[in-house]
């Protein structure tokens, strides 16, 4: 979920320094309005973040009793879905900056299993990985393991992008196949569940309405928190490498970091590991696949990604596979998967690419 165009950072940095020299009272007020407009948008971000995560887990929670399908299963088509990236790696493939939109899909897809995904795990109840949680697990190391090997081959070519979306579009019907047809069942429910999460009463065409109005006020509030976020930093007097390898790294994965946070807070299982699972899912076929049938040339990916990030993301994506064999996750593994994300970010900030 989510992406925030870079080239906000040069604008905003640009008009910064063409100021500088009417520099007086009039500028100072202009700073102190600027930066009092940066915090409030910040703030302002983050409630919508927290209201927008508790709407989308609980519309999720409740059409899963609706349909009687694990939560694993609806979550993949809820909080997996990743619409908003696609419009964000779209813009950068039509404006010609195809090795922006690689860099994106790849530092997302780290970003949901290591970076968002584990905060899921800080809930006083632990994560249990169910059946269709293994099934998913197993789709998505299948579906990392073609799209790195795409990309490790010199590039997305168009046959191979559109490849990418046959195996979205299989991969969605077979979702609503297993909800229609119930061939997986959920878990029976522990008696102290989130009532809260129940919305028995409403239909659910208007909890699949909730569940999209959920997605937009997501991207809202972190696009409001990456816009606060960067005009501080700018201030500080931060790099715009330094601002787009941290801040905006962070801020385009920050729905992601949300729901899993708020799922693991309710108690819901099955939202967290759909979010991780079903977004890279969503963000390697449908996304790539159609970024690279809309691209003027072969999708590739700089020499520093072929080396560290490609693999890391396949090593990443097994580890969570194996993880989901576990009959429960707690918050040692999400401190250890974050401790590890963590590395990786001040890795990326060290080698300036």
């Amino acid at each position: 979920m989510g992406g925030i165009p870079v080239c906000r950072l040069r604008s905003r940095r640009g008009a910064r320094q063409t100021g500088v020299a009417g520099a007086g009272f009039g500028e100072e007020r202009a700073i102190l309005t600027e930066l009092a407009l940066a915090v409030g948008g910040l703030l302002l971000g983050l409630a919508l973040l927290e209201f927008g995560a508790d709407h989308l887990t609980d519309a999720t929670a409740s059409l899963a009793r609706r349909l009687n399908a694990p939560e694993h299963v609806v979550g993949l088509l809820t909080a997996g879905g990743e619409w908003e990236e696609l419009v964000v790696v779209g813009l950068a493939v039509a404006g010609g900056h195809p090795g922006l939109a690689i860099g994106n899909v790849i530092g997302s897809c780290i970003a949901n299993l290591i970076g968002s995904m584990p905060l899921g795990f800080f809930g006083e109840k632990p994560v249990v990985p169910d059946r269709s949680a293994r099934a998913s697990a197993l789709v998505l190391l299948l579906v990392t393991a073609v799209a790195v090997g795409f990309l490790a081959d010199g590039g997305v070519t168009r046959p191979e992008g559109g490849l990418l979306v046959g195996i979205f579009v299989a991969y969605a019907v077979a979702i609503v196949l297993v909800i229609r047809r119930g061939w997986l069942r959920p878990p029976e429910p522990d008696e102290d569940d989130d009532d809260r999460a129940m919305l028995g009463t409403v239909g659910v065409l208007r909890l699949v309405a909730l569940a999209v109005g959920a997605v937009v006020v997501l991207a809202a509030g972190a696009d409001l928190v990456v816009s606060g976020a960067v005009a501080l930093a700018e201030r500080v007097g931060l790099s715009d490498y330094a601002i787009g390898a941290t801040i905006v790294a962070v801020g385009t994965t920050l729905p992601d970091k949300a729901v899993s946070w708020t799922g693991g807070r309710r108690g819901h299982g099955g939202v967290v590991t759909a979010n991780a699972a079903g977004s890279n899912i969503f963000v390697l076929t449908l996304i790539l696949g159609v970024a690279a049938l809309t691209s003027t040339s072969e999708l590739t990916a700089a020499p520093a990604i072929l080396r560290v990030d490609l693999p890391l993301l396949l090593l990443a994506t097994l580890l969570v596979a194996l993880l989901f064999r576990r009959p429960s996750l707690h918050r040692g593994t999400g401190a250890l998967l974050l401790t590890l994300y963590a590395a990786y970010l001040a890795f990326a900030l060290v080698r300036g690419v």
